[in-house]
């Protein structure tokens, strides 16, 4: 293709094809590399100016160490991530990743607000202050506070003197 060109990744040949499709209006071209499919599309003129700035864009990510922003055209938005290591095919990788993460944030913070709920009832107070309890005991036992969170869960009967214990 003649002057510069943006390529699109795709899941697979069909995304790429069907991504051609809606694409007609441009000049574009599929392009099969290593068992991942790019759509290329030539962006003639404006393709410097927009090399230009997501060049500018993708430093400032690396420079910021930034997982990713938000790109707002008119009434649209799209997310825009950098690759953990540099590479377009790591953005999957950084996803799955980040998603994992999530669901292990989650996972410990459904644990510590039954806790809180078992030692606020357990020991009358309310749950900032069963909060401060839990933290406590974390500290004095110098363990983590899911550990201590874990531990109440299990053994509800006991959140009072978990907590309690220093």
């Amino acid at each position: 293709m003649a002057g510069t060109a943006l390529r699109i990744e795709n899941s697979s040949r069909s995304h790429a094809e069907s991504l051609g499709s809606a694409l007609a209006r441009y000049q574009t071209q599929l392009v099969g590399l290593e068992g991942r499919w790019q759509l290329e599309v030539d962006l003639g003129d404006l393709g410097p100016t927009l090399l230009d700035l997501f060049g500018a864009i993708a430093g400032w990510l690396d420079e910021s160490r930034v997982a990713s922003l938000l790109l707002h055209f008119d009434s649209r938005t799209f997310t825009l991530l950098r690759p953990t290591n540099g590479h377009a095919s790591d953005s999957v990788e950084f996803l799955l990743e980040r998603v994992a993460q999530l669901e292990t944030a989650l996972e410990s913070r459904i644990v510590i607000e039954q806790a809180k709920g078992i030692v606020a009832h357990a020991c009358g107070v309310d749950l900032p202050g069963a909060f401060e309890l839990i933290r406590g005991a974390a500290r004095s036992q110098r363990v983590e506070l899911h550990a201590v969170a874990v531990a109440i869960v299990a053994s509800p009967g006991e959140a009072d003197a978990l907590v309690r214990r220093r």
